[in-house]
């Protein structure tokens, strides 16, 4: 992703978009009896999209807005969302293709891993004294959002970045195959030998 004042601008109104909604939206609608966290996958997302270094950036002020903005113990979700963030974009700098499997297990595996880490993190700083099994439906509720909500989350991130995202070459794209995701799957356009292939 290349940072210039108009993506930056771009990415901190996400931010503010996404976690707004989180708190006035997504957290107030409950469906089987469990509201839905769309900030770790919106954390991966950004680390899918921008690397490690965004992704952690993202990640931690997710995390910060989201205690802020909320009862939680301040701070309880911004390391975890970093970490989020940081290793989803790893992943993408280890040069493989970001399809539509990797988003949906990279959102399925933020928002468990983001649930289960902010848990335990709860327990031993003393902010809730146990961990009840009657949990686990809603961990796996949670999960099952986070896998739900991927493909609108990232459709409007990738949408909002699409100017500052770096194109991959077109004989990667080839052979990245029919899931490649979203922009990838555009057939060429134009009379030049480009159209040809």
């Amino acid at each position: 992703m290349i940072i210039t004042t108009n993506s930056a601008a771009r990415i901190i109104g996400l931010i503010l978009l996404l976690a707004i909604f989180q708190v006035a939206f997504f957290s107030q609608v409950e469906l089987l009896g469990s509201s839905m966290w769309i900030l770790p996958a919106c954390a991966a997302i950004f680390g899918l999209l921008g690397g490690s270094l965004i992704g952690a950036t993202v990640g931690f002020t997710f995390g910060f807005l989201g205690d802020a903005m909320t009862d939680g113990p301040l701070g309880s979700s911004c390391l975890i969302f970093m970490a989020v963030g940081y290793l989803a974009g790893t992943y993408r700098e280890r040069g493989d293709f970001v399809d539509r499997p990797t988003v949906l297990v990279a959102c399925g595996l933020a928002t468990l891993g983001a649930n289960l880490m902010l848990g335990f993190y709860t327990v031993i700083v003393g902010f809730d004294s146990s961990l009840s099994p009657s949990l686990v439906p809603d961990l796996i509720l949670q999960t099952f959002y986070g896998v739900l909500l991927a493909v609108p989350l990232y459709a409007l991130i990738h949408r909002v970045l699409r100017p500052a995202l770096i194109r991959e070459p077109a004989t990667s794209r080839r052979s990245a195959g029919p899931d490649h995701w979203p922009d990838e799957l555009d057939p060429p356009t134009g009379n030049g030998p480009e159209a040809l292939r």
